[in-house]
């Protein structure tokens, strides 16, 4: 595991990932409840396959150098079910990364004759691996994450890169990229109306 390194409270500042075009990201919580459930975990992968896991001090939640390369506009961030990532990490680092690729909206658009949008699904399915989520629902807020924890936070974004590249590609061959765009700019608001205790189910009939 020598391409994974794991930080305290924050990356170290003689990490620059400021030219990087494309990032993938992934976040661990204790759960899924907005202000009961700590987000414990940041996960930062680089199409290189290097992993940076970043252990962030509940307490304060104080990561300025992360803050820094998650404000970037320059750079892309992939995510696999952004509106949830991005709830967090609005929530609890008050920070709103604006360049965002959803590779669950991008499979839901493009990959209609499928109900199967899961990340485990699009990796069997567009990269030909099979994964395991067993790791999904453990111990997240341990101090001492387990080899396994480590890999499955790894693993978690690197697969995000391929799944972009063939999702982009089917979207512009049926002529939905723009319609996935308007998407990715929806889901901040979103985002803002689970913060203010809104659901988007107040769209509804």
């Amino acid at each position: 595991m020598d391409n994974i390194k794991i930080f305290e409270d924050d990356l170290p500042p003689e990490i620059d990932l400021s030219n990087e075009k494309i990032i993938g990201i992934d976040n661990e919580a204790l759960g899924l409840v907005l202000g009961r459930d700590p987000l414990t975990l940041v996960q930062l992968g680089l199409e290189s396959k290097q992993f940076y896991l970043i252990k962030l001090n509940r307490k304060t939640y104080e990561a300025p150098n992360l803050i820094k390369i998650l404000s970037n506009d320059k750079t892309q961030f992939i995510m696999h079910y952004a509106r949830q990532d991005l709830l967090w990490l609005k929530y609890h680092l008050k920070v709103e990364p604006k360049n965002i690729f959803c590779t669950k909206i991008a499979s839901k658009l493009a990959r209609t004759a499928s109900s199967m949008h899961g990340y485990k699904d699009l990796v069997k399915e567009l990269c030909g691996k099979d994964i395991s989520k067993k790791e999904q629902q453990s111990d997240w807020g341990n101090p001492n994450l387990t080899p396994k924890q480590i890999s499955y936070a790894a693993q978690d974004t690197e697969h995000l890169f391929d799944i972009k590249e063939k999702l982009t590609k089917m979207l512009i061959r049926e002529k939905r990229f723009d319609l996935f765009e308007k998407c990715m700019k929806v889901i901040p608001v979103l985002v803002d109306m689970e913060i203010s205790g809104f659901k988007p189910l107040i769209f509804e009939h």
